[in-house]
């Protein structure tokens, strides 16, 4: 049985109460955390939750907008029961399991009234001798009435325990029917078009808890090195069925955007000739509806805040953080990745910490053109940029640690202390293996130093 339990007070899963694995456990949007919310301000790993000598820990993740103990940025803090945990929206309150009812032994009236305890006779016995026979007649009917009123407060205590244990359990419910007034249907479309190309996003919610994503990405044919003809059409399409507490929270969102209150359109002029900027946006949310059109023109405040927080919901729930872009939009993005990957790799002397980020942004270009085809010509250098930064860093990294390690061998503190910081700078994302047994060793170190 886990010795510590996180209960969900504030979020989307509020409610939800998850048992703390000795293994530990990890907090963020992603599907693959043990506790995934689809909160667009907490990272794909936020935080982790760990058990140390009996004791719970809270480790933030590098994330993007910090982990808070009792409202406090930490890096690393102990918890204590009652302590409170945010991340993003999201506040876990440390409780422990409930203690599974027991037995109360049963004492023996003799033996009770020896050990000084009072004792209660319920009077089943005999009538004492004198007594009048009507008066130990009610006397016995009185033991049998409380009798009776105890075993039902005993079976009302059983089924409150069971239910308050049912509650405890985190659950994923279906949407199922809402009432009428949280009866949702949102449709909305973005479309890119000019006289070479079409894009096409659609995002759908229906009022059984359903969300759809479908994208279609029209480009035509192109000739490419070898003079065929090579089609660059994508089509993409993803759904999945929603948790109700996370349907709720969107409906709640788009009750409070201002939505409802925006005209049926806005128009503007076309910054190029031939070329199509559109979104429409269709609501319809218990009796209320609404149908807004923006046309080649910026989006009114409300339409864009709302939009954003579609789109970012959307990409946490069915992790689609590309597919929404163009072809064209997504081969800009890689060739920015890779113009920042070269210059980080050209200053990999400069900071130690420079190959660590050439690497990541060869690795994040490589990902905005995982469903572009055909690759654009610069695709190859990606490949061949991100295994030089890997290799180079993994090579880096090795000479460094042997440096460390044999500072500690030779109980040379100061030295371990400066190499193992290198390392922490050399690789500084904290969910990394190296990084947090670098960080172990400089604990140590830094221990050995103070006690000299």
């Amino acid at each position: 049985m886990s010795k510590f339990e996180l209960k969900i007070v504030k979020g989307m899963k509020a409610g939800s109460v998850y048992p703390v694995s000795p293994d530990g456990m990890k907090l963020g949007r992603s599907s693959q955390c043990e506790i995934d919310i689809p909160d667009p301000l907490l990272s794909r790993s936020h935080c982790c939750f760990d058990i140390r000598n009996g004791e719970l820990w809270v480790t933030d993740l590098a994330s993007a907008n910090q982990t808070f103990v009792n409202g406090k940025p930490v890096e690393e803090s102990r918890l204590t029961l009652g302590d409170m945990v945010t991340a993003g929206d999201n506040t876990l309150e440390v409780c422990v399991p409930d203690e599974a009812p027991g037995t109360e032994a049963v004492v023996a009236p003799e033996a009770a009234a020896e050990n000084g305890e009072v004792v209660i006779d319920l009077g089943f016995g005999k009538v004492a001798d004198g007594e009048d026979p009507e008066t130990a007649k009610k006397s016995m009917l009185r033991p049998i009435i409380w009798a009776l009123g105890a075993i039902l407060v005993l079976v009302c205590g059983v089924m409150l325990i069971g239910d308050l244990g049912n509650k405890r359990k985190p659950r994923v419910a279906p949407v199922g029917a809402l009432p009428e007034d949280h009866a949702l249907l949102l449709d909305y479309e973005r479309v890119e078009a000019d006289a070479q190309s079409i894009f096409r996003y659609e995002l759908r919610l229906t009022p059984d808890g359903k969300l759809s994503v479908k994208i279609d990405d029209v480009g035509g044919a192109e000739t490419n090195e070898n003079g065929k003809n090579v089609n660059k059409d994508r089509h993409v399409s993803k759904e999945k069925q929603l948790d109700k507490a996370v349907f709720l929270e969107i409906t709640r969102e788009i009750e409070t955007s201002g939505f409802f209150s925006l005209d049926e359109s806005y128009s503007g002029f076309a910054a190029k000739e031939n070329e199509l900027q559109e979104q429409t946006m269709i609501i319809a949310l218990g009796k209320k509806a609404r149908t807004c059109k923006v046309t080649n023109r910026t989006e009114p405040d409300a339409f864009k805040k709302l939009r954003e927080k579609l789109e970012t919901f959307s990409k946490n729930e069915l992790g689609i953080w590309a597919i929404q872009f163009s072809t064209e939009k997504l081969t800009a993005l890689a060739k920015e990745g890779l113009d920042v990957a070269k210059k980080k790799f050209a200053e990999r002397d400069v900071r130690y910490g420079n190959l660590f980020e050439s690497q990541n942004a060869y690795r994040e270009a490589i990902f905005y053109l995982d469903t572009v085809n055909p690759k654009p010509d610069f695709y190859n250098e990606l490949l061949d940029g991100y295994e030089t930064a890997e290799n180079e860093l993994e090579r880096r990294y090795k000479d460094q640690r042997f440096r460390a390690d044999r500072a500690i061998n030779l109980s040379d503190w100061s030295t371990a202390q400066n190499e193992l910081r290198i390392l922490c700078e050399m690789i500084p994302d904290r969910s990394d293996k190296r990084n947090r047994e670098a960080s172990q060793k400089l604990i140590d170190v830094e221990t050995r130093l103070k006690k000299r």
